[in-house]
């Protein structure tokens, strides 16, 4: 049993500030979070404490490829099968793209997250290469895997691959509405069972454009059809998909940074804000952005508020919850991690406060949301193993 000491904690699901705390942990597991004082243990000198980050969206097999499609469209850079990643990946060695995989993981170690959701190319090799890079890593996988039919020009999609993929998976990872018939969505719903169901939709407006005119309804509404798990992008819903949305409680990832560099728009995260939509965040694409959810929540907070024009129009709280409780229960991992509370993992981030970020700061989440960056982890403890301290640069990755 271990006991950390002297802690500020935002804990629960409302991120509620427990200052002067202990946190008390067995066997990888949070026993209690207390005011009780305790004269031993690891002495946290007043650091923040904050639930760990899950980026709940990431092609992290794009590790190889940084800023390779910088100034293309989102089609010309990303989209399958002829999109200069995927011509990029098909001629990468496996040994090059797992090396490639385990520097993306350590990247996601260093900057505090504990588990991520990835789109995983290359059908079943893929998911085993992401499986070889992460064995032994503290960092969780959710792996969503996709047929070759999503990702390589004539391959014939059968059911025993799709029952493959979701056997070796943690469910599907799907490029695109269009990728395939409807039949074949509701084929992969019917395979998934509890595995998530994810899907790329409405990212660029070019898409949003084509839906209504070939369909006469968004992508989203039509993603409704099939009822996934967690639809990813939503950077042109619209405000009746936002009804739907809502009324359906459907888990959503936003990518800020990747859509704004790629040039397909700002998320309606006012609009998710104003109705009470809980979203996650993600990092998208290592070949466009760092999985650093610190930049992430701090440009989603400031090109949100400088589209509109309103400074009100996002929350600090909301943007927090968003990279860290929310992005749990995106992946469907908030049965044992996300909010700080007993019976989940030991799963935390000890911000240094005594950091130029938090000197004179009136509002500490704000601080976390604005000026924090990975530098200011004093500690990371994931299911009660120390990351930051000594795990990465132990293994040497």
């Amino acid at each position: 049993m271990e006991t950390y000491i002297n802690a500020n904690v935002l804990m629960g699901p409302e991120l509620e500030l427990l200052p002067n705390a202990a946190i008390i942990v067995d066997k990888g597991k949070i026993v209690s979070i207390t005011r009780d004082h305790y004269e031993e243990g690891i002495d946290l000198e007043g650091g923040l404490v904050v639930p760990a980050f899950y980026d709940a969206h990431t092609h992290i097999g794009d590790t190889a490829a940084k800023e390779l499609g910088i100034g293309l469209l989102v089609e010309e850079a990303v989209a399958p099968p002829h999109g200069l990643k995927h011509r990029f990946l098909q001629q990468l060695s496996e040994e090059r793209l797992i090396a490639s995989i385990r520097q993306g993981l350590k990247e996601m170690m260093k900057c505090g997250v504990a588990a991520f959701g990835d789109f995983r190319e290359g059908g079943l090799d893929g998911i085993r290469a992401l499986r070889e890079a992460s064995r032994a890593l503290p960092i969780r996988p959710v792996i969503l895997g996709r047929p070759m039919a999503d990702y390589k020009a004539g391959h014939d999609l059968k059911r025993a691959e799709l029952e493959a993929v979701a056997e070796q998976a943690d469910g599907f990872g799907i490029s695109s509405i269009n990728a395939f018939e409807l039949e074949v969505f509701q084929q992969m719903r019917e395979i998934a069972g509890d595995k998530i169901l994810a899907i790329h939709l409405s990212e660029s407006p070019r898409d949003a454009e084509m839906s209504m005119n070939r369909y006469g309804a968004t992508e989203v509404k039509r993603a409704f059809a099939f009822e996934p798990d967690l639809m990813v992008h939503l950077t042109h819903a619209t405000a009746s998909d936002l009804v739907e949305l809502k009324a359906r409680r459907q888990h959503i990832a936003c990518c800020p940074r990747t859509n704004l560099l790629l040039g397909d728009g700002i998320p309606p995260l006012h609009e998710f804000y104003r109705n009470g939509i809980p979203v996650s965040i993600g990092s998208d694409n290592m070949m466009f952005s760092s999985p650093d959810l610190f930049r992430e929540m701090d440009t989603a907070s400031r090109s949100t508020r400088g589209a509109t024009q309103d400074p009100k129009s996002i929350d600090s709280r909301y943007l927090l919850t968003s990279a860290t409780i929310s992005g749990a229960k995106a992946l469907k991992l908030d049965g044992a991690m996300g909010a700080l509370e007993p019976g989940k993992d030991a799963t935390f981030l000890v911000l240094d406060m005594t950091r130029d970020a938090f000197v004179y700061s009136n509002d500490w989440v704000s601080s976390v949301v604005h000026r924090c960056g990975p530098a200011d982890i004093r500690h990371f403890i994931c299911g009660g193993v120390k990351v930051i301290e000594d795990y990465i640069f132990m293994l040497n990755i």
